[in-house]
């Protein structure tokens, strides 16, 4: 084999390991955004209305606990704290009600935290005086499947969480997701809301789903399986590499 046949198969090795890396823009997240500068936050996250099976912890404050304690389930079920989370909360019925001590059904689908709190506050200060309410989501979850390191269902402690803190707490995409199509399900009044996030695109920090909700899921799309050098280590590199070379000195051996 001529010189000039073994440098264009040594070219054609070099660009067909070339092909297989990736572009840094498919792999970067809010790729080519400006830095240095502070971006106005005037984008607040939706507000999370409750929905049936949410859970609500209700706790009933007052001047004398001996008249409040009996409205409290943590005060029925101290021993159980930790358990089980439905002996301390009010599990939302498919009606969107919960049954709560005194008042009967309270109906709080569709309502936020806050407009419950003030509510069963209310109703609660025509029996007792001096009493306060306090009402928390608990046990908020979002599930992140797909091309993530720690897939499944991850707990949220923030009333605020980006996109990018929910991928955190799954271990981050995989060097095999596709960060530019990632799936977002979303529970809505009308139905299942699904839309597609682009996860390198700066303008992301000003779209209506930069923040998750509660019950949220993500799924992280596979992109193509190629091989590059983000997706190899050192070791997997240099093996190729040398099997290219031993091919074509294997080649110029038999035919040189």
């Amino acid at each position: 084999m001529k010189k000039p046949q073994i440098i264009l198969l040594l070219f054609l090795a070099i660009l067909m390991l070339g092909a297989c890396t990736r572009p840094l823009k498919e792999i970067t997240y809010v790729h080519g955004i400006e830095t240095g500068k502070v971006y106005a936050d005037s984008l607040q996250p939706a507000t999370y209305l409750i929905r049936p099976n949410d859970h609500l912890y209700i706790v009933v404050l007052g001047d004398d606990p001996m008249n409040t304690d009996f409205l409290n389930l943590t005060s029925a079920t101290r021993t159980n704290m930790g358990q089980n989370l439905e002996l301390i909360t009010y599990t939302v019925d498919e009606r969107g009600y919960i049954s709560f001590p005194q008042l009967g059904e309270v109906y709080v689908k569709d309502k936020t935290v806050l407009q419950v709190q003030e509510e069963l506050g209310k109703k609660i200060k025509t029996y007792i005086e001096g009493t306060s309410v306090q009402v928390k989501l608990v046990d908020r979850t979002i599930t992140v499947i797909g091309e993530v390191n720690r897939p499944g269902v991850q707990s949220i402690f923030k009333n605020q969480l980006t996109i990018f803190e929910a991928l955190g707490t799954a271990g981050d995409i995989t060097d095999w997701g596709n960060r530019r199509n990632v799936k977002l399900f979303r529970q809505t009044d009308d139905g299942k809301e699904i839309v597609s996030l682009d996860l390198t695109n700066p303008q992301l920090i000003n779209s209506p789903y930069y923040y998750i909700l509660p019950n949220d899921v993500i799924y992280v799309e596979a992109s193509s399986r190629v091989f590059g050098f983000k997706t190899l280590n050192f070791v997997s590199i240099f093996t190729l590499a040398l099997s290219i070379v031993t091919t074509i000195l294997l080649i110029y051996n038999l035919f040189g």
